[in-house]
């Protein structure tokens, strides 16, 4: 469910919590400084144009620390500090504004603004969902669901039009590895509701190699209902997504069922 967007990658290889931005918790997220959070998320209403996410945080480095300047990937996306540089002493706290002009623009904008200190550079994320994309997705009836599979059945690729790219689009979007996973795959894969034709993949995923998983989600599985997700087929991933969701398949969902099933070994009770 897109709906926010509470956990997503920070940078390329660890995950960490998007707080939306009507939440506020104490500072407890260490990077140089503590902060409240290193990556924030807000849903835009209807005539929303400028968005602000305040930053906050508390030196706890039992030193000063001097900030430098903000870099931001772009420019609709800007820091505003006092004047630089600016030196935060020992055990003081504070915040970072952060402004992303969204007009113009559609479905899940995440941008960063590295905040450069003289004691390293604290990334922080700003993601916005924008019209559709900041909607909940709808539950579906029995009835609509029967309906969906019936069009399934008949054109594999049906999930990628009408009311279907909902649940199977535009949650996708701006998604890369164990995010694009949970919305690409796990929606259908490892769902309540999963239909008895839908593979489970954690039980199958054992060994399986990397062309393995290339052909299943690109070019789909001959003889199932397994749609093309590669673009060049009508499906939603471009190349660098389906890229990152083998990596994951390949290298960390081996290593997460190896972590489950010494989980359940652990806690299943002895035998007497």
């Amino acid at each position: 469910m897109i709906g926010l967007l509470c956990q997503s990658a920070i940078g390329d290889s660890a995950d960490s919590e998007f707080l939306l931005n009507s939440e506020q918790r104490e500072p407890s997220v260490e990077n140089i400084f503590t902060w409240d959070a290193v990556a924030k998320a807000h849903n835009a209403k209807p005539g929303e144009q400028d968005i602000g996410f305040e930053f906050r945080f508390h030196n706890k480095t039992g030193s000063e620390v001097q900030i430098k300047r903000a870099d931001s990937s772009c420019g609709c996306t800007i820091a505003r500090l006092p004047k630089l540089p600016w030196t935060i002493m020992a055990g003081q706290k504070g915040s970072i504004p952060i402004t992303m002009d969204i007009r113009g623009k559609t479905g899940v904008i995440t941008k960063t603004v590295v905040i450069v200190t003289d004691k390293g550079l604290i990334p922080l994320k700003a993601r916005v969902a924008i019209g559709a994309a900041s909607e909940p997705l709808k539950k579906r009836s029995k009835e609509e669901r029967a309906a969906n599979l019936r069009a399934a059945a008949q054109n594999r690729q049906a999930i990628f039009a009408g009311k279907c790219v909902e649940c199977h689009v535009i949650p996708t979007i701006g998604k890369r590895g164990k995010q694009l996973y949970s919305t690409a795959c796990g929606i259908c894969h490892e769902s309540k509701n999963r239909a008895p034709f839908v593979t489970a993949l954690r039980p199958l995923a054992k060994d399986k190699d990397s062309q393995y998983w290339q052909q299943w989600i690109a070019e789909s599985k001959p003889n199932t209902l397994m749609p093309a997700f590669a673009k060049k087929h009508g499906g939603s991933l471009d190349d660098n997504q389906i890229r990152t969701l083998v990596a994951y398949l390949t290298r960390i969902f081996p290593r997460e069922l190896k972590t489950r099933r010494a989980a359940t070994l652990k806690n299943k009770p002895a035998l007497k």
